[in-house]
C-alpha cells in the first residue's frame, strides 16, 4: 500500500507488497553490492512496479559509494561519429540498468579535462571518452592525470579512439575496413585508383589509407603518393579535390574517399562539370552515413560501415566489467552500391 499521508510510495510499501524485509528491498532497488536471490529480487521488482515506486538515485549513491551511472564524454554531438557511438553506449547502459550521462565538448577538445574533473566530483561508476584525434591523452598530460584520478577514485575509464596507456581503449578498425574495401573493388575489376584522403591529421583517416594500400598490394596494385590527394573533411573538400584531380585525371577508373562527406562533394562537383558518375568515373567512400546530402539514397554509394554503435556498446560493457582485460573490436562491413558497377562484364556486382 502506498503512503496514505503523502501518496508517494515508499521503500517500506515495496517490502510489504513483496513479503520481504525492508533491507532486502533496499539491496535490490538501491544498488547494494550484496547479492539477493533471484526469486526475492523478482518479487521486489514486481512489487515496486505494482505500488509505483521509483528508485531513489541518491539512496543508490549512498549504498554504492558512487552515482549509479556511467558518463560518456564526446566531441561535437552533431558529428555522426560521436552520435553513433553515443547511440550504442546509451542502449548498452540502459540494458544494464544504468543511467548514461552524456557530455559534449562541442568540438572544443580543451574542455575534455575540465569535464572529467567535474565528473570526478559527481562520482559516476565509469567513464567512456570518445575522441577522434590523438592530441592530449598522453602520460603526464593534464587530461591523462584527470583520467587516472577518475579511475583511482571512481571506476574504470575506457577511451574510444587512440590507445593511451594505462587506460583501456578500443580503436576503430579502420585499417581493416580500408583493406576490405580495396579487396571488394579489385573483385569488381577496378585497377586504376585515385584516393581522396580526408584530413590526414586524424589517425583513423591514415589507417583507412594504409589498409586500402595493403588490400591493393595483395592484389598486385600499387597506390603511389601521386594518386593520393589530401583534402579537408567536408563536401567542399571533395569538390576542391575534384578540380585539382581533373587537371591530371589520366586513365583513372575510380575515386575512393576516406570519408563519405568528401565522396558526396566529389560526386556533386563531377556531375556539375559533365562527368557522369558512375558511367564515366566510379566513386566509393567510407563511413556509411545515414543520409546523402545531395538527394541520393544513402545506399547508392559504395562505402564501409564503421561499427561505431557496436564500439560504443563494447566500451560501456568493458567499463562496467571489472574483469575485462581487453575489448573485442567489431568488424567493419563493406557496402557495395550502384556507385561502383562491375568494371568488366565477367565480374558480377
Amino acid at each position: 500500500m502506498a503512503n496514505e499521508a503523502s501518496g508517494t510510495p515508499r521503500l517500506a510499501d515495496v517490502a510489504r507488497a513483496a513479503g520481504v524485509s525492508q533491507s532486502t528491498a533496499s539491496r535490490v532497488l538501491n544498488g547494494s553490492t550484496r547479492q539477493v536471490a533471484g526469486t526475492y529480487r523478482d518479487r521486489v521488482l514486481a512489487a515496486a512496479k505494482q505500488v509505483g515506486y521509483s528508485t531513489n538515485l541518491a539512496a543508490q549513491a549512498m549504498a554504492r559509494g558512487r552515482y549509479p551511472a556511467v558518463a560518456l564524454v564526446v566531441g561535437d554531438i552533431r558529428d555522426q561519429f560521436f552520435a553513433r557511438i553515443a547511440f550504442g553506449a546509451t542502449r548498452e547502459a540502459s540494458r544494464r540498468g544504468y543511467v548514461l550521462n552524456l557530455l559534449s565538448t562541442e568540438g572544443d577538445e580543451s574542455r575534455e579535462r575540465d569535464l572529467i574533473e567535474e565528473l570526478r566530483r559527481q562520482r559516476p561508476e565509469a567513464l567512456v571518452l570518445a575522441r577522434k584525434r590523438d592530441t592530449s591523452a598522453r602520460a603526464g598530460s593534464g587530461l591523462m592525470e584527470q583520467l587516472i584520478g577518475f579511475q583511482r577514485e571512481n571506476g574504470r575509464v575506457v577511451i574510444v579512439g587512440e590507445p593511451a596507456e594505462p587506460v583501456m581503449a578500443i580503436r576503430p578498425p579502420d585499417a581493416d575496413g580500408g583493406k576490405a574495401l580495396a579487396t571488394a573493388l579489385l573483385e569488381l575489376g577496378y585497377r586504376r585508383f585515385v584516393l581522396f584522403l580526408a584530413d590526414p591529421t586524424i589517425p583513423s583517416q591514415r589507417d583507412r589509407l594504409d589498409g586500402f594500400r595493403v588490400g591493393l598490394s595483395a592484389g598486385g596494385v600499387a597506390l603511389p603518393d601521386s594518386q593520393v590527394y589530401e583534402v579537408p573533411q567536408s563536401m567542399a573538400g571533395g569538390a576542391a579535390a575534384v578540380k585539382e584531380f581533373l587537371a591530371d585525371r589520366g586513365d583513372t577508373e575510380i575515386i575512393v574517399s576516406t570519408e563519405d562527406s568528401v565522396a558526396w562533394g566529389a560526386i556533386h562537383e563531377l556531375q556539375s562539370r559533365g562527368v557522369a558518375v558512375p558511367d564515366d568515373l566510379a566513386i566509393a567512400g567510407y563511413g556509411h552515413r545515414a543520409s546523402s546530402p545531395i538527394g541520393y539514397d544513402a545506399d547508392w554509394l559504395t562505402t564501409v560501415r564503421s561499427p561505431l554503435e557496436e564500439m560504443g556498446a563494447a566500451a560501456i560493457s568493458a567499463a562496467l566489467d571489472p574483469l575485462a582485460v581487453d575489448i573485442p573490436t567489431p568488424t567493419p562491413e563493406v557496402h557495395l552500391g550502384p556507385s561502383t558497377p562491375a568494371r568488366y562484364p565477367s565480374v558480377r556486382h
